[in-house]
């Protein structure tokens, strides 16, 4: 009993600790929202603007990196499509001609004449 009163123990504080290290983990991150932070206390107005404009201009260059692989990945996709279009469309003309191959042993196996004797019957109509 107090062996499993110690792992209890053990446990609990494994994980408040575990908790405790991903808050701080998640408030840290939330402070440096961005790459080029800059800093609130610089008194230089000129500094202040010439940060501003590199964050801009860093946003823009990211964003524009971003546009052109998600325009090579939009060709890369359709390009898989196809792909797979005409492979489905090759694999089908094989399974057909392998249909063909294999369907005379099975006529000769199975004729309709053998067939239609099984089923005699006449279908029950229902009633309206």
């Amino acid at each position: 009993m107090e062996r499993e009163d110690k792992l209890m123990k053990f446990i609990k504080t494994t994980v408040l600790f575990g908790s405790f290290l991903l808050l701080l983990s998640l408030s840290s991150a939330a402070n440096k929202s961005h790459l080029l932070s800059i800093n609130p206390n610089i008194n230089n107005e000129e500094l202040s603007s010439e940060l501003e404009t590199l964050i801009k201009d860093f946003d823009k260059e990211r964003q524009r990196i971003q546009d052109y692989y998600m325009k090579e990945i939009e060709k890369l996709k359709k390009e898989r499509h196809l792909k797979v279009k005409t492979i489905k469309k090759e694999f089908g003309e094989k399974r057909a001609a392998l249909l063909i191959k294999y369907d005379k042993d099975r006529k000769l196996m199975h004729s309709k004449s053998d067939r239609s004797n099984i089923t005699d019957k006449k279908p029950i109509q229902k009633q309206k």
